[in-house]
């Protein structure tokens, strides 16, 4: 009797401790456990955020597309046979018995089996009723214009997830909150008709309009792939830009690609290389050095300088632009003429760290404040590094590298009356109520005086009317700028043989900038770039300027105007 006796107090005992173990001391793990066997959680995508040009235009956009799935083992479980389920599925889908086969004998309990397909083909899977197979609802990135502002505006991948460009530079703002759907399911993995349901839904990203015009951006890419074909150019880029703001009006390169379909794109061409790509500035760093000469009252105007064919610096022999005999130049027939030698005659007035600051200052070798992915801040060394042929070098363009936004940005700060200007490519953000919210205020910093800037606003209109740039001229409207032409560093040292960057940038109209346009051409025929890049940014700055409602320097020249050639 003892025995049965302690025999039934020990087994009532264990199955005390056995339901307090279950129900106080792992309650919280088997409440979780049942959650997994019960419950499903299924993640519901947001809406991306929509990126517009300065007018409202839609350059990227999300519609809604079916996401097809299924669960493996429900299928296994319930005993349906994958082969009825990939047979059926296959002509829907437009796969393969084999691929689909694969997914479905996986050991999970979720696959995808199709993603961002149009809706029409998740109707028709949702009509077939197969078990274990469901439908979701899934946003795709669209973008309306094919190809245009390809490389600014980026692409975003199938999870929603910006990967190049404005959509990975502003990813956080246009990817939302993805949300929660938590359905009851049986064991075989049926839902639960009514069973309770959790709903969290998503919150979409925010819309973003951008500063560019979709007209003025699609003017410059066709301009530039006009010029690429004419000149046998390997690419081109171009960047216009408003003198008061720094909002970039137009960043194009080419050739382009279709973000629809990166993968088929060559990753050169999937490159913002007006911001990402570096080169020897060439002439147009001559600016550079006459703005600091001017500003620290080493030189002026109307100097008379005697300029020989070359110069002497150390153990380099620096040629001058074309051969000439010694002849005498003022500084403004200098700029005009593009003279190497009578620049370095003016740069060697310089303290080497003075130079530097007036560089650096303008842009050279520092971020522009974009913030665009993958950009370059350039090549510009320390003065204590330099040799004593660098400062004549970088005065001409040599020995320091820049992107194609940094040399806008350079005659941005001579427009803009020696005011740098932060460059920007988002105007501002639309909030719940439709308004635009402005985006911050660009930076801004003074480089040279305002007297400064507009005089040599004036040396630069004799570089279209009597120098280097006669063909960047626009009719009507006074233009100032600067042509480059500059070898192609190679990579063992040196520079390479008959490679050259052709670029014309500047300003108009001159007495009231209003426009920037930069122009670069990779390797064009021929390569001077007063021939290739200055008409280019002729066409570019004319349907700018219209297109702006800018009004001529001279109305009368521009109504008398011969037409351009289409």
């Amino acid at each position: 009797m003892s025995v049965l006796l302690l025999s039934y107090l020990v087994l009532t005992g264990l199955m005390g401790w056995r339901l307090v173990s279950v129900q106080v001391v792992s309650a919280a793990e088997y409440r979780d456990l049942a959650d997994r066997q019960v419950q499903r959680t299924v993640e519901l995508p947001p809406t991306r955020g929509k990126l517009y040009d300065r007018s409202g235009e839609p350059l990227a956009m999300s519609l809604s597309a079916a996401t097809i799935y299924a669960n493996p083992r429900e299928l296994r479980e319930g005993g349906v046979d994958p082969t009825f389920i990939a047979a059926e599925l296959a002509p829907l889908l437009d796969s393969s018995l084999e691929e689909l086969m694969e997914a479905l004998t996986s050991d999970t309990g979720f696959t995808y089996l199709a993603r961002q397909v149009p809706r029409r083909v998740g109707q028709r899977v949702e009509a077939a009723k197969l078990a274990g197979v469901g439908v979701l609802a899934e946003p795709t990135r669209v973008y309306p214009a094919p190809g245009l502002a390809s490389q600014v505006i980026g692409f975003a991948g199938v999870d929603n997830i910006g990967l190049e460009g404005l959509e990975l530079s502003q990813d956080e703002l246009l990817a939302g909150t993805p949300g929660r759907l938590s359905l009851e399911r049986a064991p075989q993995g049926l839902e639960i008709a009514h069973g309770g349901r959790e709903l969290e839904p998503p919150v979409p990203g925010t819309d973003l309009v951008l500063t560019l015009d979709r007209q003025i951006q699609a003017t410059t890419e066709s301009t530039l792939t006009d010029a690429v074909d004419r000149y046998g150019a390997l690419g081109g880029s171009a960047v216009v830009m408003d003198t008061d703001t720094g909002e970039i009006l137009a960043m194009a390169s080419t050739p382009g690609f279709d973000p629809s379909n990166p993968r088929a794109a060559d990753p050169y061409d999937r490159r913002n290389r007006a911001v990402t790509d570096i080169f020897e500035p060439g002439s147009v760093n001559k600016v550079i050095a006459a703005a600091a000469a001017m500003e620290e009252g080493k030189v002026w105007p109307d100097e008379v300088f005697t300029v020989p064919d070359t110069w002497q610096v150390g153990p380099k022999e620096f040629k001058d632009s074309s051969p000439h005999e010694t002849e005498s130049m003022t500084f403004s027939e200098i700029i005009a003429k593009s003279s190497n030698v009578g620049t370095i005659q003016v740069a060697q007035r310089l303290e080497p760290a003075v130079f530097h600051d007036y560089l650096t200052a303008f842009g050279m070798g520092r971020a522009t404040g974009l913030g665009f992915p993958g950009e370059s801040r350039g090549l510009l060394r320390d003065p204590a590094d330099w040799w004593v042929t660098d400062q004549p070098a970088m005065a001409i363009g040599q020995s320091v590298s820049s992107s194609l936004l940094q040399m806008a940005g350079v005659f941005e700060t001579i427009a803009s009356g020696g005011e740098w200007v932060q460059p920007s490519l988002v105007r501002g953000a639309v909030g719940a109520d439709g308004r635009l919210r402005p985006a911050a205020e660009a930076e801004r910093s003074r480089v040279v005086s305002t007297e400064t800037a507009q005089t040599l606003s004036r040396m630069l209109v004799g570089v279209i009317t009597d120098g280097t740039g006669e063909l960047a001229a626009v009719p009507g409207y006074e233009v100032a700028g600067k042509t480059g032409t500059a070898q192609k560093p190679s990579e063992d040292g040196g520079y390479q043989e008959g490679a050259y960057i052709a670029t014309f940038a500047g300003f108009a109209p001159a007495d009231d900038p209003a426009l920037v346009v930069a122009v670069m051409l990779d390797d064009p025929t021929p390569y001077y770039g007063g021939l290739t890049a200055a008409p280019v940014f002729s066409e570019i700055m004319e349907f700018a300027l219209g297109h702006e409602r800018v009004a001529p320097s001279d109305p009368g020249a521009r109504l008398t105007a011969t037409p351009a050639a289409p």
